[in-house]
């Protein structure tokens, strides 16, 4: 059992699909244009430039920026109504905390929005540390800094660490980071995409054992 467990936010802790697409959908019309692909291709999970890029074809790194604030206060100031924990999840938790496990939140989700959303659920003490992609003096850490940055400040050794993730992104971070990685099928990516993990978890897994 390796005791320290680092948890991806966004799809692997909490449904947030819901009040990232009513944010987005804000931020496009706050720019004035259409986007009539925006439903079919939108995808929770990649950074606001790779989602950019992927729903415009003229995108530029202004054109970004642009989106990024417009969307920062319609999702920031939404009150998060859609934002739940899955169901499995506060068991799982609990179950690692018996077991003598630290737990990390490490996500590529602002800072702002983070904090409030940790309000929201309650979970000032459920975790050891928080880390958001930009919360070191406006740098803007990959998920894979971010989690190198996190380990050496507290002085955790790879060989004894988790990284609990739902899409490539995660997977590819942990294992560049020389963490142990864990995908989970109930999020925003796909099993194919997950390929690479040392361990794929599904929702089965906890409601078989009751937690």
């Amino acid at each position: 059992m390796r005791r320290h467990w680092f948890f991806d936010f966004d799809g692997t802790l909490c449904n947030t699909e819901a009040d990232i697409k009513d944010a987005w959908r804000a931020a496009i019309r706050g720019l004035g244009r259409e986007c009539p692909r925006f439903e079919r291709v939108y995808r929770t999970g990649p950074t606001l430039d790779q989602v950019t890029y992927e729903l415009f074809d003229d995108a530029t790194p202004e054109l970004v920026e642009r989106i990024r604030e417009l969307f920062g206060p319609a999702y920031d100031m939404s009150g998060f109504p859609n934002t739940r924990p899955y169901p499995w999840i506060p068991g799982w938790l609990a179950s690692l905390r018996l077991q003598g496990c630290s737990l990390y939140v490490a996500t590529n989700k602002r800072w702002r929005p983070l904090a409030a959303l940790r309000e929201k659920l309650g979970w000032q003490t459920l975790f050891d540390g928080w880390y958001a992609f930009d919360m070191y003096d406006g740098e803007r850490l990959s998920k894979a800094e971010l989690l190198g940055r996190a380990m050496r400040e507290r002085g955790i050794g790879p060989s004894d660490a988790v990284m609990v993730g739902d899409t490539a992104g995660d997977v590819k971070a942990g294992r560049a980071a020389g963490m142990m990685t864990i995908g989970c099928t109930w999020g925003y990516g796909n099993v194919d995409e997950l390929e690479g993990a040392d361990e794929i978890y599904d929702k089965g897994r906890f409601l078989q054992e009751g937690r």
